[in-house]
């Protein structure tokens, strides 16, 4: 049979994700997958697909007994990975950094053939999954408050709309050089960030320590506890949500938008320039929301007067990832103790010091949020190109 049947139609055609030529698998990871094996296979959790990318920093491992049993999935290069628990429908593809990893039963991985490679099926998918209408599909699909989970059989059935090949070769040309200016402005944010710490570690090491007496987080600011995702209520409204995932995954430390919402009062809500903290077992992760949210259960919210003081606060927390561990409490270390936080001592320099660095660092950080809000801007106009399928609309 030809493998490229299918893919040179005249017009727009649709179709279940099962059934569209060139994907040749659709199957789930490792059930079962046992204690974590220091010398074992990594495997990819849905908390580990981020920004299109495989997040390396908090991985387990299995057996090599476990992955030989579950050898369906035991990932290639190129294969994309779906998530199925939480952030429904966020992917990354496999990279040969990554071929022979296995994947939890919270991701899907989706195999094409040789011949859908070769035509782009696997980058038309992955954008498929992040329109707007695909997300609002996948969402009616999904069960659960909190932890909304996708079956994969209502996976299997998406449908899927392509364009014919001349209009498919140009959209994917787009698409390719959207991710290449995506990767580059991923890289600025990043040396911005960088740079700002870098900033911060000459300033806390110049500053006089009879002025940078240590003070307790609380004495700083004001700490606010997490809060689950509740549904619509009356007197409530609808807010960001943010999952302590979103926060450990956020590759700049700014978080402008959320996969969920809540129904919340006005009083719960965080306006923009509070900071969210968030743990997992070796670190302690903090950005700064760029909207209002309601931050997520086992994660904490920090309110601060004045940009001077947020910022100082952003980098000192950076700063301490690793000893901010100690403030977080539960199974691995995976939900924030507000009062252990709130005790926590950290140095506190002058108004003067701080003021001064906020003068170098809120440049820096605009900056790298200019690039994010670009990135953002950009995955937005080819999801305008794929819209001109009634299926594909917004």
């Amino acid at each position: 049979m030809d493998e490229t049947a299918g893919l040179d139609e005249q017009g727009w055609t649709t179709g279940e994700l099962v059934g569209m030529p060139g994907v040749e698998s659709v199957s789930y990871g490792v059930v079962r997958p046992g204690r974590h094996d220091p010398a074992g296979v990594p495997m990819i959790r849905a908390g580990d697909v981020a920004d299109g990318t495989v997040d390396e920093s908090d991985l387990v491992r299995i057996a090599p007994a476990v992955d030989r049993q579950n050898r369906r999935t035991s990932v290639r290069t190129d294969d994309l990975l779906v998530v199925l628990v939480g952030r429904i429908g966020d992917t990354a593809i496999v990279g040969p950094r990554h071929h022979g990893w296995n994947v939890a039963r919270s991701v899907a991985v989706i195999r094409f053939t040789p011949a859908g490679l070769t035509s782009g099926i696997n980058t038309w998918i992955r954008w498929w999954l992040a329109t707007p209408h695909t997300r609002d599909v996948l969402r009616a699909r999904s069960a659960g408050a909190e932890h909304a989970t996708l079956p994969l059989a209502d996976l299997k059935q998406l449908r899927i709309s392509l364009p014919p090949r001349h209009l498919r070769t140009r959209i994917l040309h787009t698409m390719g050089l959207a991710e290449q200016k995506i990767a580059v402005n991923t890289r600025i944010a990043a040396r911005a960030t960088e740079l700002a710490d870098a900033y911060f570690d000459r300033f806390a090491k110049d500053a006089d320590p009879a002025h940078r007496p240590e003070v307790p987080i609380a004495d700083v600011c004001q700490v606010i506890g997490g809060t689950p995702r509740k549904a619509v209520t009356e007197g409530t409204a609808a807010i960001a949500w943010a999952a302590p995932r979103e926060v450990l995954n956020s590759k700049i430390p700014h978080l402008d938008r959320t996969a969920e919402i809540t129904w919340a009062p006005c009083d719960m809500t965080c306006a923009p320039g509070t900071l969210l903290v968030a743990p997992r077992r070796s670190e302690v992760r903090t950005v700064a929301a760029a909207i209002p949210v309601v931050p997520g259960r086992g994660m904490l919210a920090l309110r601060a007067d004045g940009e001077a003081d947020r910022m100082w606060l952003l980098h000192e927390l950076r700063s301490r990832s690793g000893e901010l561990v100690a403030t977080a409490q539960g199974e691995q270390a995976r939900a924030m103790s507000r009062k252990k936080f709130s005790k926590f001592p950290l140095p506190w320099p002058t108004e003067d010091v701080r003021e001064q660095f906020a003068q170098v660092a809120v440049p820096l950080h605009a900056r790298a949020f200019a690039a994010l809000k670009e990135n953002h801007a950009i995955q937005e106009l080819v999801i305008s190109e794929m819209a001109g399928h009634p299926d594909g609309e917004r």
